[in-house]
């Protein structure tokens, strides 16, 4: 539904730029009809509005994610309205920032950050986002997978259903309510199978008091329950219909008075706005689909598919293996993972991207996470978990790699998995030295380590 709204807002967008060139020699009667292009540009910006609206709160709630799962509790209060609530499984509803920060730091006995040992992964995934009619609150659905460990003891599964409200204040996106329906949290080694009632409610539990009880009882897997969803008995929808243009009051461009009739030129400046607008929004759209292909490509070992993504001057920079420059040097790498074959697992899900895109619409960075199963048939399986942080830059009409890092996580054989056994970066391809030492030391868990983020704090500016 987004890309098939985005192309028709530009082409609207094309419409009113080519209706403005039309319009160059305005006789005197042309007034009232640049008055209703005026109102049919406002309404093109309105719709435009409310995509840019949806990237943020998708944006907000993966950063939210991200900050929880290294413990980063300032950045992830931040984050809330002062009057916000939070209520994770039945342990009771928490009430204005002061209450959740204290929720939070009850989770890790008082500290911000994990400590060494320590994993605790909460992936965002499968966004169902409705926008209100008004543009100013939103409510947004969320699945989540669950991963966490204390490194020597053992490892749990996890999963739930996140159904949460959020508020446009100053023209900021933030969490007005964030509800986790829990659904299973179970050890690693027995599955969700021997999941019950005593087990489930150990996730999410806090030191510190609620300040009202839990708003719904229920009960968790075995049991079936399926927690509210806002979007229930109507087709859910990311976007609202935008006011018609007889609804809409054009925006004056800057220095003009709010009632002075719309010139060509100040039209011409906001439709040049408008299209630049509608680009960056676009590119939201292929850098992501550009970010997906990459694992599709990586799970086959496409390597000239795979290197036709990145940019000449590129950089790849994969789990402490240095940095290796070029395209060319970058599909060699590629080649020495090895040859598509039979009986070789390599998935590579790219998930939870935070999008960012420059103001000229010409470079973008993207966080996003790695979620990888690998496995030799007869011999061997591995879980795997990392970040990525990439550079993205728009080479002619096509955007491409510029710079990819993963950082690893883990990866850990399946039979032990991550609470039991994690394994150490890989080394250097013996005789294909890098072209540069990797750009940050670092051990991956059980050692604590933040994969340094590209973007402040969405609500703050907190880096």
């Amino acid at each position: 539904m987004k890309p098939a709204i985005r192309l028709a807002l530009c082409a609207l967008a094309f419409t009113a730029s080519t209706a403005l060139e039309a319009a160059a020699p305005a006789p005197p009667d042309l007034a009232p009809r640049l008055q209703q292009l005026a109102k049919r540009i406002a309404a093109i910006d309105a719709q435009a509005d409310r995509i840019d609206d949806y990237d943020q709160i998708r944006n907000l709630q993966h950063a939210f994610g991200y900050y929880y799962d290294e413990a980063l509790w300032d950045h992830v209060v931040d984050l809330f309205a002062d009057d916000a609530t939070l209520e994770v499984g039945q342990h009771g509803v928490y009430v204005g920032k002061e209450s959740i920060r204290r929720y939070f730091l009850g989770l890790t006995r008082g500290r911000i950050g994990l400590a060494p040992g320590e994993l605790s992964i909460q992936g965002q995934l499968s966004p169902v986002i409705t926008l209100a009619p008004d543009g100013r609150s939103a409510q947004g659905r969320w699945r989540v997978l669950i991963q966490d460990a204390e490194y020597g003891k053992g490892a749990n599964w996890g999963s739930g259903v996140y159904e949460n409200a959020y508020v446009k204040q100053d023209g900021v996106w933030k969490i007005s309510r964030l509800h986790l329906y829990v659904r299973f949290h179970a050890p690693y080694e027995k599955g969700w199978t021997f999941a019950d009632a005593s087990l489930n409610a150990r996730y999410g539990r806090s030191t510190a008091r609620p300040d009202r009880p839990p708003s719904l009882r229920y009960g968790t897997w075995p049991e079936h329950f399926i927690a509210p969803m806002h979007f229930a008995g109507e087709a859910p929808g990311s976007y609202r219909l935008a006011p018609r243009p007889s609804d809409v009051t054009p925006k004056p461009a800057a220095g003009v008075a709010p009632d002075a009739p719309p010139t060509t030129t100040a039209l011409e400046a906001q439709v040049r706005a408008l299209e630049l607008k509608l680009a960056r929004l676009k590119a939201v759209d292929e850098i992501e689909n550009l970010q997906s292909s990459y694992g599709y490509y990586a799970d086959m070992s496409m390597q000239d598919a795979t290197s036709a993504l990145f940019a000449e001057n590129s950089t790849l920079e994969i789990l402490g293996r240095g940095v290796f420059v070029g395209r060319d040097r970058i599909y060699e790498y590629m080649r020495r993972l090895g040859a598509p074959t039979d009986g070789r697992l390599f998935t590579h899900m790219q998930l939870q991207p935070v999008i960012t895109v420059s103001r000229d619409g010409t470079r973008a960075n993207v966080r996003a996470r790695l979620f990888e199963m690998f496995g030799i048939e007869g011999n061997q399986a591995q879980w795997a978990e990392g970040t990525y942080e990439n550079r993205f830059v728009l080479d002619g009409d096509k955007w491409k790699y510029q710079g990819l890092i993963g950082y690893q996580t883990f990866y850990t054989p399946y039979e032990q998995g991550w609470g039991l056994q994690s394994n150490p970066l890989m080394d250097y391809f013996p005789g294909y030295p890098p072209d540069l030492p990797h750009s940050t030391e670092y051990q991956p868990y059980p050692a604590v380590f933040v994969p340094p983020f590209h973007y402040a704090n969405p609500v703050s500016g907190r880096r």
